[in-house]
């Protein structure tokens, strides 16, 4: 985690470990070099997967630029780099994000990264459920609106979605919504990111010519990870979600889920977005997302401390088969030590799936996420 730019108080910086004058490191830099470390331990090197934890509001780590790259040709090439350094050279398997930080995943300084990602099929994972870490400083007033998506102003007329909440830790559930992940992996939102970006070199590497001209290049090979599938709060909403018109649709659409910018008959519906925004639940959301993009998973890590949702998991192995492939156990030890053991979150699921559907999410699965196994 990098919690320099959440605005929660002054950092303590600590002792760097290979300065023999006593230098001092902020926790980011320490992190990270403790994981790289572990990763050249011998014991470690093939059985501990690091990623490089990513803030777009970071310019550098120990006196030295976090990300820098050049465009060759529609790709992106690292130059000298914290992100090279951790990625290329000591191997890191891949980025994690936690966007509730203050923050959205199509920032524009990401975009690049992203692309790099996606061209090299290198996996992120991203926080994704309502909770106690989030940005605490004063809400700015862009925040007001949503950049990309719109909502109903009345009369048949649509502006930028208002997002109204005040409290930050109301607000912050704007940052980590699922939704937002449609503005990387969907072309037509990825092109209005795109368009409205003042970074010329970000518009050149997608290739963007106008807001009615597909762009060149997209990330439709992006392979990312929800971590903690939305949160178990969301699961036992989609439960209770009897009557909701869109989370009937994973029931009734069990391939494809609910469509996101147009009705079942194809043509594109203005104000659905605002309507899944602010009414359907995350595991239906999450669940379409996982059936229309081929590269996208989603990890049961802290949520399944929950036992009442475990039957859900179940049917979502059984009732969806091509979620069963994208699903990936996790525990979120240590922060879900408080609620129960490992041994006993690893009992109560082994208790509630077959030895063949746990052995796809505890090892099948991950290896397709990790390493592009098929």
């Amino acid at each position: 985690m990098d919690m320099q730019y959440m605005e929660a108080g002054k950092i303590r910086k600590l002792k760097n470990r290979k300065d023999p004058k006593g230098g001092r490191l902020d926790p980011y830099a320490r992190q990270m070099e403790v994981l790289a470390s572990m990763k050249k331990h011998p014991r470690y090197k093939d059985r501990f997967y690091p990623f490089v934890f990513v803030d777009p509001r970071r310019e550098e780590v120990i006196e030295k630029i976090f990300f820098k790259y050049r465009i060759d040709n529609g790709k992106v090439i690292l130059e000298d780099c914290f992100i090279k350094d951790y990625i290329e050279d000591h191997k890191f398997n891949g980025f994690k994000i936690y966007p509730a930080l203050g923050y959205y995943p199509f920032d524009e300084t990401l975009l690049p990264l992203w692309k790099y990602a996606a061209d090299n099929r290198i996996p992120v994972m991203t926080h994704s459920c309502r909770g106690v870490i989030y940005y605490r400083g004063k809400k700015k007033h862009e925040w007001d609106t949503h950049p990309i998506f719109e909502g109903s102003r009345g009369n048949k007329k649509y502006g930028p979605l208002r997002l109204m909440e005040t409290k930050n830790s109301e607000f912050t559930n704007n940052f980590t919504h699922p939704l937002n992940y449609l503005c990387l992996l969907e072309e037509k939102l990825l092109r209005k990111v795109v368009g409205k970006s003042s970074n010329d070199n970000v518009r050149n590497l997608f290739g963007y010519s106008n807001p009615e001209t597909p762009l060149k290049h997209n990330l439709e090979q992006l392979k990312l990870c929800f971590g903690h599938f939305g949160g178990d709060d969301e699961w036992t909403k989609f439960l209770d979600s009897d009557r909701d018109q869109y989370s009937k649709q994973m029931v009734k659409r069990p391939n494809h889920g609910v469509t996101f910018l147009t009705n079942l008959q194809g043509v594109n519906k203005q104000g659905k977005i605002e309507q899944l925004w602010r009414f359907t639940d995350w595991y239906t959301i999450i669940c379409s997302i996982m059936l229309q993009y081929p590269n996208v998973y989603a990890d049961l890590s802290f949520i399944l401390k929950t036992t009442e949702i475990q039957p859900l998991l179940n049917q979502t192995l059984i009732n969806y088969p091509e979620l069963s492939n994208k699903v990936l156990f996790g525990t979120d030890f240590y922060v879900v030590r408080h609620h129960k053991s490992d041994k006993q979150m690893l009992a109560e699921v082994r208790d509630e799936l077959t030895i063949n559907q746990f052995d796809q999410i505890a090892r099948e699965n991950p290896m397709k996420f990790l390493f592009n196994y098929p």
